[in-house]
């Protein structure tokens, strides 16, 4: 027999929000009881688009939420959302947008990459709430949190920094809470649970709930002198980060962790990433996309990492597919390399394992032959008033012409320098960084001397790029 529950509310009552809430937090118990159907229905996303205005409403299966006009339209994300969304994600938008709506602070946590900062930014563009960001680190101090002092004209000044985010009312990402510092962790817990903090100019932040109840027996003068700040009822926090012992970090202490309603957010499932696999490489069989994602899967998963092999990353899976594209006759297991370079991280047992995966999945076979050979022409080419260039590579006795970001100097042949004498290696190595540049950013390894710094200004002098170099230390 099952249970149903009915609640009752009086017209025009005060019972509102809190029934609201109950609803809401009933509902998540009813669909994940157990020994029930564990089958999420399927969630459906609407929204009222990018000229949305104040009253529409942006609808997650029966989750609703009303939105707003931002006062800072700069300070929305943009371009996260795209046309289709997994219904892993939808779920998961859905999740935040309950917990939002009961005024909750969420902390995303899950293995290293994009996947929960997209995430939550799919959300803040979405529903439209602006958004400070933080990324937390060893040598983030209270200075970052809270105020730094300026010096202007001989007068020093306290500029807020991420604090602006409960002043104003807007949504605060803060990223890697598994490298704060102990020092940190009492100025968030008290933002947290409290949403009070204690500011360098004198102010005191004060929730908006204990600053109406003050409001009422005191005016807006009176505690203006009295330097109180009221934290907007709007104000939230995203943390992100990653679960620790399992990977390195600083694991968090309970009463920090009391303060959030905590999602797991694990890779997209195998169906997901395989349909977005599919929708990016036109030209590539679709046995081979699987292939490469089921060793990509099987590398990420628990066995793999008891062996002591580092996470393959999934999320830089779609860069590879679409280079496979413009390039169908490249072998795969030479792209798995620049995404998964294992014969450098890895010692002997760790590159046998990883061998044995290959060869399972039967991504083994490598020809030399088909490998990128040189650079033939690089041409200028302005599209909706970006700077590109049409670069033209030689691989396997074909010519592939592909489009790639370029910068705003004048384009030099590879082969024009006169200080920079190019061997085939040099040649190979240049065709393999358009390659890569056309999707992603380029990591060079190597040892002392090797030429890497030289390689890297022959490349951006290629595309008229401008260097900056910077020195990075421990």
């Amino acid at each position: 027999m099952q249970s149903r529950l009915l609640l009752l509310g009086a017209p025009g009552g005060h019972s509102g929000p809190a029934s609201r809430r109950l609803r809401l937090l009933l509902q998540q118990v009813v669909q994940r009881r157990p020994g029930g159907d564990r089958q999420w229905p399927e969630v459906r996303l609407l929204h009222a688009g990018s000229g949305a205005d104040t009253g529409d409403t942006v609808n997650i299966g029966d989750v609703s939420y009303k939105l707003k006009i931002p006062k800072n339209p700069e300070l929305v994300p943009q371009n996260y959302i795209s046309d289709s969304l997994a219904q892993s994600v939808v779920q998961h938008l859905r999740w935040i947008m309950q917990k939002d709506l009961l005024g909750q602070d969420v902390f995303l946590i899950g293995p290293p990459g994009p996947l929960r900062r997209s995430i939550a930014m799919q959300y803040l563009e979405l529903t439209k709430r602006e958004v400070e960001y933080i990324a937390l680190s060893r040598d983030t101090t209270e200075t970052d949190l809270k105020q730094r002092r300026e010096i202007r004209a001989g007068t020093a000044f306290y500029i807020d920094q991420a604090i602006r985010a409960a002043t104003e009312g807007r949504t605060l990402i803060l990223e890697g809470l598994e490298k704060a510092e102990r020092n940190v962790l009492p100025v968030l817990n008290n933002l947290l649970e409290n949403r009070e903090m204690q500011l360098e100019d004198g102010r005191f932040l004060m929730s908006a709930e204990r600053y109406d109840k003050l409001l009422q027996d005191h005016t807006k003068k009176e505690l203006d002198s009295w330097n109180i700040v009221r934290v907007s009822e709007n104000f939230r926090v995203i943390a992100l980060g990653l679960p620790v012992p399992r990977y390195s970090g600083n694991p968090l202490d309970p009463p920090l962790r009391s303060r959030f309603q905590a999602r797991d957010i694990y890779y997209l499932p195998f169906k997901d990433q395989l349909k977005l696999l599919y929708s990016i490489g036109a030209n590539v069989s679709a046995e081979k996309v699987s292939q490469l994602l089921s060793f990509a899967t099987t590398l990420c998963s628990q066995e793999s990492s008891t062996l002591g092999l580092p996470d393959f990353p999934l999320d830089s899976l779609a860069a590879v597919v679409q280079i496979l594209d413009s390039f169908p006759m490249m072998p795969i297991k030479h792209a798995i390399q620049w995404l998964y370079p294992y014969s450098i991280l890895l010692g002997h047992e760790g590159k046998m394992a990883v061998e044995g995966v290959l060869k399972r999945f039967e991504l083994q076979d490598s020809g030399s032959s088909l490998l990128p050979k040189e650079i033939v022409r690089v041409e200028k080419m302005t599209e909706n008033h970006v700077s590109q260039a049409s670069v033209t590579i030689r691989i396997a006795d074909k010519e592939v012409t592909i489009k790639v970001p370029a910068g705003t100097r004048p384009l030099s042949q590879p082969c024009a320098s006169d200080h920079f004498i190019q061997t085939l290696s040099h040649k190979q190595l240049q065709a393999e960084m358009m390659q890569s540049h056309m999707v992603k950013d380029i990591c060079l390894i190597g040892g002392k001397g090797c030429g890497k710094t030289v390689i890297a200004k022959n490349f951006a002098d290629t595309l008229g790029y401008n260097i900056e170099p910077i020195m990075l230390y421990q």
